[in-house]
């Protein structure tokens, strides 16, 4: 029987306009000119935040996965309409098994940048890498639908039971140990991008660390990488579909200030950004704004082997003490709703929309009597008074101070609660996530792939920075 974890987390809103899109008339690129005297295609974007990694292996932020999905190509790639053609990655081919378990590809003559031949070793190479434990790989789950994968992660098994395997240079079959209707999407999925063996053998752990320690699979390789300033990506002369890259360069800054954010669009440094939600009705009959949903949920993240947020009753007080309503309306202001469930709308399900068809949520919204009662049984079975003040990990942006600030003040007027807002880096977020080295934290996850399980299969499986300490064997 599986042991399901249950997600200690109060779900705050599902993102189905994330601050809405300024893609303008200069969402079509720019043209520069270069020192030779001649025109390029340059698009100017921003990250927002620096990438912790850039080791395909070892990416698990959106950040970082931007970047990589620019740089790399999987076998497979979704095309406008989400969809997946053949020839639309390095696989030219494939072949299912009517048992659905086995899948056979057939690779393009495709190059990577420094110029080496990409075969199925690369792929097979970079996937028993991904599960490999001394890898650390917090996404080697995504590869768990392999036959042996999760044996050799978890140390009861070896590569060599893994259904991947190399059978020459241009094919590449795999075993499932079940029939996975979403696992050719996976293969476009950031661990399962291809490594070249002599790359990392030669820089080890430095992988994705600095593009002197890469080679690109993808229509980009990364030019320049000014860490906290700036990537640039430049088109990739031995990309095998080369002639149909428009854009010769990409920009990509890292600006983290809603103010400079929105300056440098004004300005036409940058050519599309996502509008911080203060911003929208400044933007909304124009002809550049845009909106589109993304599947995206936000919560809070309680530690549960902290000896406040050990309690049960704790937990349920800090829920319902806050206003998801108030805060997606007057907080986010971005068109996003209050999340009921775990999977959001808009993600597929067996007959039509997931959520839908699986009926209303189970989140109780905002319940200030309630919380308090919660809170005093918390109190009495910890034995205090009151509570100490709690510490709230979240961000350095604005977006997330703000957040954090409406949040720490729900908490303040409902229950009394001093809390303490520590803002740090990305990355440094990320990292004390990893060591549990906080109390309650905001996060988001945002789908990894188009079906209900990118969501539902966090409650089952260890996740890195995303696993809550809670499970119940039943």
């Amino acid at each position: 029987m599986l042991k399901h974890k249950r997600l200690v987390v109060l779900l705050l809103s599902v993102v189905l306009v994330l601050g809405a899109l300024l893609a303008g008339c200069s969402s079509q690129s720019k043209t520069a000119t270069t020192s030779q005297g001649q025109s390029e295609q340059v698009l100017n974007l921003n990250l927002g935040e620096e990438p912790p990694t850039l080791d395909p292996q070892k990416a698990t932020d959106e950040v970082s996965i931007t970047v990589l999905n620019a740089v790399l190509e999987g076998l497979v790639r979704y095309n406008k309409d989400g969809k997946i053609e053949k020839g639309s990655g390095l696989a030219k081919d494939w072949k299912i098994s009517d048992d659905g378990l086995t899948y056979t590809f057939y690779l393009k003559d495709a190059k990577w940048s420094d110029g080496n031949p990409i075969t199925a070793y690369d792929f097979e190479y970079a996937w028993k890498r991904a599960l490999d434990p001394k890898t650390g790989s917090q996404y080697a789950y995504q590869l768990y639908y392999i036959k042996g994968a999760e044996e050799y992660n978890s140390g009861k098994g070896s590569a060599d039971q893994v259904g991947v395997k190399a059978l020459d240079d241009k094919t590449l079959q795999v075993t499932l140990k079940a029939p996975a209707p979403q696992f050719l999407g996976l293969t476009s999925f950031v661990n399962y991008l291809p490594l070249e063996k002599s790359v990392y053998e030669k820089y080890g752990d430095k992988v994705g660390s600095d593009p002197s320690t890469m080679v690109f699979s993808g229509p980009f390789i990364i030019k320049e990488w000014n860490h906290e300033q700036n990537i640039v990506l430049e088109k990739n002369p031995n990309y095998w579909d080369k002639d149909n890259v428009k854009l010769d360069k990409i920009n990509f800054g890292m600006i983290k200030d809603n103010n400079s954010l929105v300056q440098n669009y004004d300005t036409g440094a940058l050519d599309s950004i996502f509008i911080p939600g203060d911003y929208i009705d400044k933007y909304k009959d124009s002809p550049e704004f845009h909106t589109y949903a993304l599947a995206t949920v936000w919560y809070l993240q309680f530690n549960n082997k902290d000896k406040i947020f050990k309690n049960a009753n704790i937990r349920k007080a800090f829920t319902l003490a806050v206003n998801r309503e108030l805060f997606v309306k007057e907080v986010m202001k971005n068109g996003s709703i209050p999340a009921e469930a775990v999977v959001p709308p808009g993600i597929p399900g067996y007959n039509g929309d997931f959520r839908s068809g699986a009926g209303p949520g189970y989140f109780k919204d905002n319940d200030v009597a309630q919380a308090k009662e919660y809170l005093q049984k918390g109190l009495q079975e910890l034995g205090l008074s009151k509570l100490p003040t709690i510490k709230f990990l979240t961000g350095d942006s604005d977006t997330a101070n703000k957040y954090s600030v409406a949040l720490q003040q729900m908490w303040n007027q409902a229950l009394g609660v001093q809390v303490e807002i520590q803002n740090v880096a990305f990355k440094v977020r990320l990292d004390m996530m990893e060591r549990r080295d906080y109390q309650i934290v905001l996060a988001g996850w945002g789908a990894d792939y188009n079906d209900p399980m990118t969501f539902l299969d966090i409650s089952e499986t260890p996740k890195g920075d995303y696993t809550p300490f809670s499970k119940n064997p039943k």
